[in-house]
């Protein structure tokens, strides 16, 4: 299996999957005219990946701003990782500017409808 690699750019963010070590990050801006195409890529490996691995999956996901339509599909990403936990051991970080309150509620959102495997940390805490 390969790695995933998508470079980031003014709308869409860099994505990077590392089969070896079980990391994967989200980082940037998403606000893609076509969220579900943009994924698309990413979900197929995803779902491979998190079938075949017997490495813990660590995701982190690090989003200055994102659109309606990428907080359907992370929530989609969240969801199946959420169902991957019940036979592997799978972490999501959900990193956030310290003083930006929106972007910490939308990750304490996503726990609330996916669970524990969603830590929250803010980018001061990482420094």
């Amino acid at each position: 299996m390969n790695e995933f690699k998508t470079d980031g750019t003014p709308k869409t963010p860099s994505i990077s999957g590392e089969v070896e070590n079980g990391q994967i990050s989200i980082k940037g801006i998403c606000i893609p005219e076509d969220a579900r195409n943009f994924f698309l890529p990413f979900r197929d490996w995803l779902l491979e990946f998190t079938e075949y691995t017997s490495n813990k999956i660590n995701v982190e996901v690090d989003l200055e701003y994102f659109n309606t339509s990428t907080s359907n599909i992370l929530l989609d990403v969240f969801k199946h990782l959420h169902r991957t936990a019940q036979s592997k051991e799978v972490s999501i970080t959900w990193v956030y500017e310290e003083d930006d309150v929106d972007m910490k509620e939308v990750g304490e959102d996503y726990q609330i409808m996916v669970g524990d495997i969603i830590e929250l940390k803010s980018k001061s805490i990482l420094n």
